[in-house]
């Protein structure tokens, strides 16, 4: 099977879904935070000493790494995803937009990002829109209910 990214506002909710369909599907899973972690051992440190032209270009080769990877659900970022066209290099991979609305987003605590994000809400929720394959409506549906919506929409592609 070819490579799934799931992509929204709500990165840790991504991630549950995609760990989800992962074991479902018998895929390999990548959440890109972790991966250019990993890769570039500290992005803090890198910013610090390389400044933030080296680190976005350190950042793209990650993605464009990613990108090659096989039989895999890719949790990516919005900032990394549309970040110097990166999204253009998942053309041909099946995108799933995981939707909550505004109101349920000012609702999660944790992220800084997230109150950028929410400023911005209307511009964002047109990007993902027009870049992904799916739009996947959350509401108050359960992980399993969201997964099996993937589930069904992934077997009429088959």
């Amino acid at each position: 099977m070819k490579n799934i990214v799931i992509l929204g506002l709500d990165y840790e909710y991504n991630l549950k879904i995609g760990k989800l369909l992962s074991d479902s599907l018998g895929m390999f899973f990548l959440d890109f935070k972790e991966y250019v972690e990993y890769s570039l051992f500290s992005t803090k440190d890198m910013l610090e000493k390389c400044g933030v032209e080296y680190l976005e270009k350190q950042q793209k080769k990650c993605l464009i790494s990613a990108s090659e990877f096989e039989n895999t659900i890719l949790c990516i970022p919005y900032g990394y995803f549309f970040e110097q066209d990166a999204n253009k290099l998942f053309e041909s991979t099946e995108k799933f937009y995981i939707y909550f609305s505004k109101n349920k987003l000012s609702k999660i605590e944790d992220a800084d990002t997230l109150k950028v994000d929410l400023m911005v809400f209307s511009d964002r929720d047109l990007q993902l829109s027009n870049a992904c394959n799916h739009k996947i409506c959350v509401g108050n549906k359960k992980l399993e209910t969201v997964e099996g919506e993937i589930m069904k929409i992934l077997e009429g592609t088959k």
